[in-house]
Parts: C-alpha cells; sequence; structure tokens
C-alpha cells in the first residue's frame, strides 16, 4: 500500500499531477489544489481512480485533495456541503476517509494545516482533528498524512502540543521509524521555503499505526533538483506492505 502527501504550491494540479502519476499512489494527499470540478483530464500517463477536492470557503482557489490511482475503495466520511465556520473551520482542513481494499478496511485523514482568522488556533487543525476526532481514529487502523506546517525545531508549543494528543493513540511517524531519526533532527527536507534550497524544513508527515511499523518496506522524499521547478515541496511516499 501507498501513501503519498504532496503540496503542489499555488493550485494547478490538474497539469502537475503528471509528476504524480508515475508512482501509482494508492492514498494520495495534496494540498493547494485549486477547484477541480470542471477537469475532465488530468496530465499524466494514469488518470486517478478516485478524486475528491472540497470546497474550503476562506480560501477557494486553494483547497485539500484525495486522489488514488489504483483499485482502492475511498469513500469521504465527512459532508462537503456543511457551510459551518469558525471553530469548524478544522473540518476543512483534516479530512476523513473510509478506505478498503478486499479484506482491509482502515481509515484516512487528510490533513492540511493553515493559518486561521484567529491567531491563536493558526496551524492547529491537525490538533482539532485529533481532539474530535479519536474515538474514530481508534475505530479501524488509520493513517493521517499530509501537511502540518510544523517541526519540533520550531519555536512555540504547537508541535508540542500535537504529540501529546497523537501519542496515547498508538501512532508513530513512518519516516522517523524507517529512517532512525528524531523529530526536529530530520536529515531530508520536504519544504524548500519559497524554492529556497537553504532553506530548508520538514514538515510533512506519515503517522501509522505503531503496529504497523515493521511493515513499512520504504519510504522516500523527493529532491529539490527533481522538484523545485514545480513547488518548493518535495512528495513524501511510504509504502507499507497489508
Amino acid at each position: 500500500m501507498r501513501f503519498m502527501t504532496w503540496n503542489c504550491r499555488v493550485g494547478g494540479f490538474r497539469t502537475k499531477s503528471e509528476y504524480v502519476s508515475p508512482f501509482r499512489p494508492d492514498v494520495l494527499v495534496v494540498q493547494e489544489v485549486s477547484p477541480a470540478d470542471d477537469v475532465l483530464l488530468y496530465a499524466g500517463e494514469a488518470q486517478p481512480t478516485y478524486t475528491d477536492r472540497p470546497p474550503y470557503r476562506p480560501t477557494p482557489p486553494r483547497a485539500m485533495g484525495v486522489f488514488s490511482y489504483t483499485d482502492i475503495q475511498l469513500a469521504s466520511v465527512d459532508d462537503p456541503t456543511d457551510p459551518r465556520e469558525g471553530e469548524d473551520e478544522y473540518r476543512h482542513l483534516f479530512r476523513r476517509y473510509a478506505a478498503e481494499r478486499g479484506d482491509l478496511k482502515f481509515h484516512v485523514a487528510a490533513v492540511w494545516t493553515a493559518w486561521t482568522k484567529n491567531p491563536k488556533e493558526a496551524y492547529r487543525q491537525a490538533h482539532r482533528g485529533l481532539e474530535h476526532h479519536a474515538d474514530w481514529i481508534l475505530e479501524r487502523p488509520t493513517v493521517i498524512l499530509g501537511d502540518l506546517n510544523d517541526n519540533a525545531s520550531f519555536k512555540g508549543t504547537r508541535w508540542k502540543d500535537f504529540m501529546e494528543l497523537l501519542r496515547p493513540l498508538g501512532y508513530v511517524s513512518a519516516y522517523h521509524v524507517s529512517c532512525g531519526e528524531t523529530f526536529g533532527a530530520e536529515t531530508r527536507a520536504t519544504h524548500y521555503f519559497r524554492g529556497d534550497r537553504t532553506r530548508t524544513f520538514h514538515i510533512d508527515y506519515c503517522f501509522i499505526p505503531e503496529v504497523w511499523k515493521d511493515q513499512i518496506t520504504a519510504t522516500q522524499v523527493g529532491s529539490y533538483d527533481d522538484w523545485h521547478k514545480i513547488s518548493d515541496h518535495v512528495p513524501l511516499i511510504v509504502d507499507v506492505e497489508l
């Protein structure tokens, strides 16, 4: 099973998709996706078998999309037409999916933390998602995948608060357990701020149940040279034998 997350930067996924289709991800989470209701064909050697790009009203030109390029069955759990905002803004950027392939059933939480109108809540959509949906996460094995815009080396309490919510659920970062690295000391960046290869950060993650960690078969982080012309993020790809 291949999980992939990538911030495509300022829309354009319909044309940039040619760069991800060769990887044939089972579950692909993409941030900053432009409206896709009128997209008939995506660029690339293969078309996605599943697409879901719900509206996000505070920033309609950019939202989060979930895709697949395989036969996995995905279904959105949340109602994309629910107009609530304010405290419920987290729901647009912490989106839940049921996943199924044969006898295997699990959940996917697609995440993109972003700035909010309330500075105290900025970049905390993942926190709110864990707080509100802990029971749902524990119902089935869940993959929490996306751009958290955070790192243990950053100043403040956001990362500490996030880990305090995540740890009791029994989840680990696939990158960190497979590469043997610690949070805040990553050797491979997933974000090059505004395309500057000297300003590097690891802010994209794939969290999996701890009981799956020995089933990770590969972890890939894209290179700056391959991706910098199309985005200031590179993809994170995790393969798990399920």
